[in-house]
């Protein structure tokens, strides 16, 4: 089955559709692709594919922010104001744009669940549109809180669709997952290849549907207990994600960054000038734990001129050598020498009067960008890579956490060994092209089984707190290139600890290491490190008064730093 074919479909169908507004597309348009002119199974492709993110809200909700606020990757010349929290409309926006906008995966995702509820000979179909559908509101009610859900999807119906509580949405959301896997039973849907996670595989989504209870359930450990014991039992016992083979994954062969055929993530990191690098927050917590991932998540790439993966006779795959990886500093900094917030202040390799230079031990000067690391050329900045969804190693992290709550049966530290074992392991699941070269020379089986034995042993060393934070920290890890999920996993868990930006909103005036002072930057829009997304303001414009009601519920308003139901 060549997967690429059905990518590329999905990208037509995505650039095709247009809309109204953020929740009033037009069901049937003879103008553009939808329901009215297309097979319902390619809106499911295109629903899959649309589900994940694209390059638009990636770069936005998910590189410029999302990965800033967990300190994945930090940018200092392009996008550092948003390293201090400030606000933009279109960028907080953007990831409900690929849900009901122009992308429409809400839309489609829905029309598909509908269609398909008493369509005669299409009972695994309905059961995985189901499943699909839970994955794709999940993502979106974790980013921002209350949204549409029960009238979101259905335009010829509900033009103006109410907010659901985030409360409500997630007793639906497991409840559906529950009965779903329940009868998938087992066998291939009719829609066959136009599946392009499982090609219609029954059991597969089956798994895939009790792993993903298993991480919804566990979202909810500060607020309702007792339902998040309920579903990880539920999930454990009903069947879960068993090994890498099973991770659900989005295949990109052929991927290039000029459509929508490439991974996300990967597009924006490879695609041309170097506007993100890795955070010394990551970088020295992989160096501190000896971690042998390293080389396969960063490299340093010497040349700035020679970035994009566009021009392939100077494409740079860098150096992956553990010894030279440098993560970038946090906290929204500034390589301007004239901005109240540069980094020179605080670090003075970056010289004050060439803000992009920056000296050596040796004493020669050359540009920042060849001394800091970036996602690795091979794996993460690959645009053939896969697009990880659940995976085994997440799904045997939560089990740990779950089994050191009392949640679930069985023993935490053989829970955390495999997840260690599956986040080293996965890295074969890249294209072998560059990828399998670094494997063999960093993760060979005696530095995985080292790094392991070595993490399990402080595991079982550790309070019940500090199991906590490794495995959610080690989560945090696995998680990189899936910001969104990062984002929502560090906010429920707390962990790893971070520091918020010295520059954002309510800080004290900060002195730096050479005795210069800045204040707050005055556009920043969070106090601390913010703790969801604000909605795009045309809600406000077109869906006015179930967007005042949500609102209306959310203490502190529509803010960067209101917190969603579970976020306590």
């Amino acid at each position: 089955m060549n997967k690429f074919k059905y990518l590329a479909m999905a990208s037509v169908f995505a650039l095709g559709m247009t809309s109204c507004g953020d929740f009033d597309d037009t069901n049937i348009d003879p103008e553009h692709l939808n329901e009215g002119n297309v097979p319902i199974e390619m809106l499911f492709t295109n629903g899959q594919h649309q589900a994940l993110g694209s390059d638009w809200d990636m770069w936005r909700t998910g590189c410029i922010y999302s990965s800033q606020f967990v300190q994945h990757m930090v940018s200092i010349q392009w996008w550092e104001d948003y390293g201090r929290y400030v606000w933009s409309d279109g960028y907080s926006g953007s990831y409900w744009d690929t849900y009901s906008g122009d992308r429409g995966a809400m839309r489609d995702l829905t029309t598909c669940y509908d269609k398909w509820q008493e369509a005669e000979g299409m009972a695994i179909d309905w059961n995985i549109a189901r499943v699909m559908r839970v994955y794709a509101f999940s993502k979106m009610t974790d980013l921002y809180g209350d949204i549409p859900y029960s009238q979101a999807g259905r335009p010829s119906v509900y033009s103006y669709p109410v907010y659901d509580t985030q409360e409500s949405i997630y007793k639906s959301m497991l409840a559906e997952l529950d009965e779903a896997q329940a009868n998938l039973g087992s066998g291939t849907a009719t829609i066959k290849n136009h599946d392009v996670y499982f090609q219609g595989d029954a059991a597969s989504w089956k798994k895939f549907a009790n792993s993903l209870m298993l991480r919804l359930a566990m979202r909810l450990v500060k607020v309702d207990e007792a339902t998040a014991r309920t579903y990880a039992a539920k999930a454990l016992a009903n069947g879960l994600i068993a090994s890498n083979d099973d991770n659900v994954k989005l295949e990109h062969p052929g991927g290039v960054t000029t459509n929508d055929s490439a991974e996300p993530f990967a597009k924006i990191n490879a695609h041309e000038d170097k506007e993100f690098f890795l955070s010394n927050t990551l970088i020295d917590y992989l160096k501190t734990t000896n971690d042998p991932r390293i080389s396969l998540i960063a490299t340093v790439c010497t040349n700035p001129e020679d970035f994009s993966v566009q021009d392939a006779a100077n494409y740079q795959y860098g150096n992956s050598d553990p010894a030279i990886q440098k993560g970038l500093p946090v906290g929204g900094y500034s390589n301007g020498p004239s901005s109240p917030y540069f980094i020179g202040h605080d670090y003075p390799e970056f010289v004050s009067d060439q803000g992009n230079m920056y000296k050596k031990e040796d004493g020669t000067l050359v540009h920042f960008q060849s001394v800091f690391s970036v996602p690795n050329r091979y794996t993460y900045s690959d645009p053939e890579a896969p697009t990880f969804i659940v995976t085994y190693a997440q799904t045997q992290f939560l089990l740990a956490e779950a089994a050191v709550r009392g949640y679930v049966n069985g023993d935490a530290a053989t829970y955390f060994k495999n997840a260690l074992e599956a986040a080293c392991n996965q890295f074969s699941q890249f294209p072998a092209k560059g990828a399998a070269s670094l494997v063999e020379t960093y993760l060979t089986a005696d530095a995985v089984n080292t790094f392991v034995t070595a993490m399990v042993a402080d595991f079982n060393a550790a309070s019940n707190d500090g199991k906590l934070e490794m495995i959610n920290t080690q989560y945090w890890v696995n998680s990189f290139g899936d910001e969104y999920e990062a984002f929502s996993n560090w906010r429920r868990s707390g962990y790893p600890v971070l520091k918020a930006s010295p520059f954002c909103a309510g800080q004290s005036t900060y002195t730096f290491a050479d005795g210069a002072t800045a204040t707050a930057d005055g556009n920043s829009a969070s106090n601390g490190i913010p703790r969801r997304f604000r909605y795009p303001t045309s809600e406000d414009q077109i869906n006015t008064a179930n967007y005042k009601e949500a609102v209306s519920r959310m203490a502190g308003g529509d803010r960067f730093d209101s917190r969603v139901w579970w976020d306590k």
